[in-house]
């Protein structure tokens, strides 16, 4: 570690202003970025530094949505305004008088954002990470995971949404006797999450009959990305990859070559219920289908009487639980997990909506993480990232194969923090 990062991680001194993004109304023309004093902090309050935020396309929904999500709808964005960010990874800079003890300056803490019990959420209604230096009342408090250990900073953040992947499997997950897997939708971020965990598992001895994965998606681009950054995987496991348009023609012949007796299990990150329900015809007797993506409530219609006799499971999520949270976060500190593996680009401050907008174009095929002390980083793919910062042969080499780490975080950081 170099002096300057390591000055930065023992660094809890607080200015006296933060860059801030804000959104006031619907649309990213209502979505800026300001320079405010920092929040004021009260007795029961903790000051956090907000060290890394990943972006996630719940930050595309509010900006889109405004006053119209449902988590907003009572809530005066014009005037108290919407920080988004809930992937956070955060550095504890000052404690109130009041507050319970064992929070103390330079722990490390992430976040679990969603708080059913008070029917609120980090991000929402609550200012969120895409801020320097924030405040979190008491009603966070108990939803913040503490870090036990020297992880990075986007690994602490990528917990978020790697536990909301594992959640999805609590109730119904892969199966020994399972053959064929199929990810619909599965060319973006979280889609990749469940390949790579699906691949994992066939890799550690979990899934002994897996032989084919289907990876559909509508974008050329994305199931180009899947093919880049797995088919070694795949092949080390003598597993058949598949990577397929569905709107092509000779996709119903493709999939009935593939999977002749059905599908095993399908993960559904489609949004567009049709979509969804039209693949359940592609399901064998006691398959699974996990939908994982974010379909709008009301919508979808399915056939309870095929569902009944076909022997079918259909499980939900939505999210995860503080449990799911610390689970995996224990895991990645155990060295049994890296949410690295889903990381692609980083962004500083400034250009932290050009990375939301490249999430909401889908031109970036896995997960951006902003970093909001780095107020001058131009959204970069990681591969990307030796051309404007020195590295050391050796993570360069690991970033030009798309590979994230903390190595290579604590490099840049050491060499673009101020």
């Amino acid at each position: 570690m170099t002096a300057k990062l390591d000055d930065y991680k023992r660094d809890y001194s607080v200015p006296e202003k933060t860059l801030v993004w804000q959104l006031t109304g619907p649309g990213f023309a209502n979505f800026h970025i300001d320079e405010i004093p920092v929040p004021k902090m009260g007795p029961k309050d903790v000051l956090f530094r907000s060290d890394s935020n990943g972006v996630c396309f719940s930050d595309v929904k509010i900006i889109r949505s405004a006053g119209e999500h449902a988590r907003l709808r009572n809530y005066d964005i014009e005037n108290e305004k919407v920080v988004p960010g809930h992937e956070i990874s955060i550095t504890i800079v000052d404690v109130g008088s009041e507050v319970d003890p064992r929070f103390e300056v330079g722990d490390r803490y992430i976040v679990q954002a969603d708080m059913p019990e008070l029917g609120t959420a980090v991000g929402y209604d609550i200012w969120g990470g895409m801020i320097q230096y924030g405040v979190f009342d008491e009603r966070v408090h108990k939803y913040l995971i503490k870090i036990e250990e020297d992880i990075g900073y986007s690994q602490a953040s990528l917990v978020e949404p790697w536990s909301c992947i594992e959640a999805s499997y609590r109730r119904a997950d892969l199966q020994e006797v399972d053959e064929v897997v199929w990810v619909i939708g599965g060319g973006g971020p979280m889609g990749q999450m469940h390949i790579h965990r699906t691949i994992s598992l066939k890799k550690a001895g979990k899934l002994p009959a897996l032989r084919d994965v289907v990876v559909t998606d509508v974008s050329a681009e994305r199931l180009a990305a899947v093919q880049e950054r797995f088919a070694a995987a795949f092949a080390a496991e003598n597993v058949r990859l598949s990577l397929l348009n569905p709107l092509e023609d000779g996709f119903d012949r493709a999939m009935k070559k593939i999977a002749p007796e059905g599908v095993a299990y399908s993960v559904a990150c489609a949004q567009i219920p049709e979509v969804v329900t039209d693949s359940l015809k592609y399901l064998q007797r006691y398959g699974v289908c996990n939908l994982f993506a974010g379909i709008k409530r009301g919508t979808g219609e399915v056939s309870l009487g095929d569902i009944h006799y076909d022997q079918i499971t259909l499980t939900g999520n939505s999210g995860s639980k503080i449990v799911d949270m610390e689970r995996v976060l224990r895991m990645i500190e155990r060295s049994e997990m890296d949410s690295d593996v889903s990381a692609g680009a980083v962004v500083g401050m400034k250009a932290c909506s050009e990375g939301i907008q490249a999430v909401a174009d889908g031109k970036i095929t896995n997960k951006t993480i902003l970093y909001p002390q780095l107020p001058d980083l131009p959204l970069t793919p990681i591969q990307n990232l030796p051309e404007i910062v020195e590295f050391s042969e050796d993570v360069k080499t690991e970033l030009q194969a798309g590979r994230w780490s903390p190595a290579a975080e604590g490099e840049m950081l050491a060499a673009l923090l101020d």
